[in-house]
């Protein structure tokens, strides 16, 4: 079949919102034109039934659920791009945001939870390029985050997401921040390193929901935001980050806000977790953060 007449595949996470899953899914199943619904079993499911579609020629994969689903089928779409040939088209990401936190969606401007007016814009046939960034092996299109709260992501349970949303995080971050954060250092060539206890990375505007934390940042502009907190302990970094997504970034002594568009960070400890999109990632500090070979296609205007 032509690649333009395949039914567009989406591929929804049915325990991202386990209690609202049958009528998610018969919401996808209504919208016209009717895609290719694909439910995922497990872990890194999304990431295989994502490679197999794009590999087989689908022009489009959509993504439905949280930015943690989002994440997967960007994996698993990026393999399939990494391995086309100079000048070959690549396969688009789509996003209908059903999951706890959406925040790509929410830098794509895309109409909220309004699956309906999304899937119109999906299906209008615009597409944009942004830009798309790697740790180590893995891709990310949002934010990323080594330390603290990566940690707190780490600790925040899928019962508890499911049970009490976006303050689950907040439950969790009350445990992760009593303790005695690793050191982290931040390596850019030909600058001395960089130390602090949280790294939050930006490819757009916005972290953790629709709270523009990297007011600088821009996914077209080669470079990712870096916010470097110093020295400072779990309260510390709560008071400091709740006035900046108040008030907004300021300068200051407690941290570090670079440009660029390649570094490392490595810890004291050995390692440290890392998050990618709002999502734990298999991966431990030291990691390497640098522009991926290719941009990522979105079906967004």
């Amino acid at each position: 079949m032509n690649a333009a007449l395949m039914p567009i595949p989406v591929i929804l996470n049915p325990a991202a919102r386990s209690t609202k899953a049958a009528s998610l899914e018969h919401a996808l199943r209504r919208l016209s034109p009717e895609p290719e619904l694909h439910l995922t079993t497990g872990p890194s499911d999304a990431t295989l039934i994502a490679e197999r579609l794009a590999t087989e020629g689908h022009e489009l994969v959509v993504a439905a659920g949280g930015d943690g689903t989002m994440n997967e089928v960007l994996q698993g779409i990026c393999r399939a791009n990494a391995r086309r040939k100079p000048g070959e088209k690549h396969t688009s990401l789509g996003v209908l945001p059903l999951g706890t936190m959406n925040v790509f969606s929410v830098e794509l401007k895309l109409p909220g939870r309004d699956i309906e007016a999304c899937w119109r814009e999906i299906t209008s046939g615009q597409r944009s390029e942004v830009d798309l960034w790697m740790a180590n092996e893995m891709y990310f299109a949002q934010l990323a985050g080594v330390g603290l709260d990566a940690q707190i992501v780490q600790e925040t349970s899928w019962e508890a997401k499911k049970k009490y949303g976006p303050l689950s995080y907040v439950m969790s971050a009350v445990n992760v921040l009593m303790r005695t954060p690793p050191t982290l250092s931040v390596k850019i060539e030909g600058k001395a390193p960089m130390l602090g206890t949280v790294v939050l990375i930006g490819n757009g505007k916005h972290y953790g929901g629709p709270f523009p934390l990297f007011r600088n940042a821009s996914n077209t502009d080669g470079k990712l935001d870096l916010l470097i907190f110093r020295g400072l302990g779990g309260m510390e970094f709560i008071q400091l980050l709740r006035g900046m997504l108040l008030d907004g970034y300021h300068e200051c002594d407690d941290l570090d806000y670079i440009q660029t568009s390649e570094f490392t960070v490595t810890t004291d400890r050995g390692e440290a977790p890392v998050e990618l999109d709002g999502e734990l990632a298999d991966l431990t500090a030291p990691v390497v953060f640098r522009p991926a070979p290719f941009r990522l296609s979105v079906s967004a205007g």
